[in-house]
């Protein structure tokens, strides 16, 4: 009898053990490969910072993290793959905010709710847009822009890569905040968009500070402000939008983060955030966002929800705006 009841407790005990094994395997997240779409082609800054952050988070997860690039139709086809995916969290969408903020607005029926088919993860920084012009034209600050616009109509325009682009949106608030029209001239690509204003055929343009940096201090084009919420040390003497025009929430840039497909539980989204924070901040992927000129901000996922819904409420009304404008 009582080797039997040894017998039968040694079974319990070994039972139990195996159970709290499987649970503890069971609650361990991430456990197999996260895919990382990235709605945009292979070598861009949104597509080479998610490949940082896929090594660094496959380091401290100890599973595969790998960035699929999907691109086409300025974001919306790998925004609408990722919405599609099943919503465990091994499918997450890392990018910049056009496919949320503007590219839905500028299709009659979008293929996704930018508020609606995702839960946002973690916002992990953005990169600051500068408005510029050429050293040409007699403008040192956004006065003398709003003097030469107001004298000379048929020369107030920008220059952008179409609508629902982040130059073409706060081109349009910039006209607001000011009380100005400039007029849109859309490029099929910012780089074009960029020599034209180089080259003086276009007065202004708003543009990433990285694709304008190399141009500014060569002497080709001239920095009158700058869309971050604070003076670039890069760039100390050139104004922030805010201070330039008044508006205290005039900020222009733009943010890179991660989603999951609506119905991720809030437990694996809470651990997504998590490991994703820790990835952000770590050396290496801090050491490449300051080498490409990108800014750290990490935000949680109410934080960046909140965020996400003041985008999307602006920038539709301002596309839609813009849309029913003609093209120069």
């Amino acid at each position: 009898m009582t080797s039997t009841l040894r017998i039968l407790n040694a079974a319990i005990l070994a039972s139990s053990a195996l159970m709290g094994m499987q649970s503890a395997l069971a609650q361990k997240f991430p456990s197999d490969r996260v895919t990382l779409i990235v709605p945009y082609s292979p070598g861009n800054g949104l597509d080479l910072l998610a490949r940082e952050l896929a090594g660094e988070l496959q380091t401290q997860e100890g599973v595969p993290f790998v960035v699929e690039n999907r691109e086409g139709a300025a974001g919306v086809i790998g925004t609408q793959h990722a919405a599609r995916a099943k919503a465990d969290g091994y499918t997450l969408l890392f990018t910049a905010n056009p496919p949320f903020a503007t590219s839905p607005f500028s299709l009659d029926k979008p293929p996704y709710d930018p508020l609606s088919s995702f839960v946002p993860v973690a916002r992990v920084g953005s990169v600051p847009l500068v408005l510029v012009t050429a050293p040409q034209w007699p403008i040192q600050n956004l006065e003398q822009l709003k003097d030469y616009v107001a004298k000379n109509p048929d020369k107030a325009n920008y220059a952008s890569s179409g609508v629902g682009s982040p130059g073409q949106l706060y081109g349009e608030k910039l006209n607001q905040a000011m009380g100005i029209r400039l007029q849109d001239v859309r490029y099929r690509a910012t780089g074009q968009a960029l020599l034209d204003v180089v080259a003086g055929s276009v007065l202004v343009s708003i543009v990433s500070v990285t694709a304008a940096e190399q141009h500014v201090k060569a002497g080709k084009l001239r920095m009158l402000a700058v869309g971050s919420r604070k003076r670039l040390s890069s760039f100390p003497d050139v104004p922030t939008l805010a201070e330039a025009t008044g508006q205290r929430d005039f900020e222009a840039g733009v943010w890179y983060g991660f989603f999951a497909p609506a119905g991720t539980s809030k437990e694996r989204v809470t651990a997504l955030f998590a490991s994703a924070s820790k990835a952000a901040s770590s050396p290496r992927v801090q050491s490449f966002m300051d080498r490409v000129g990108m800014v750290p901000e990490l935000l949680d996922p109410d934080a960046f929800s909140k965020q996400l819904q003041a985008d999307v409420s602006s920038s539709k009304r301002l596309v839609e705006e813009a849309r029913s404008r003609p093209e120069r």
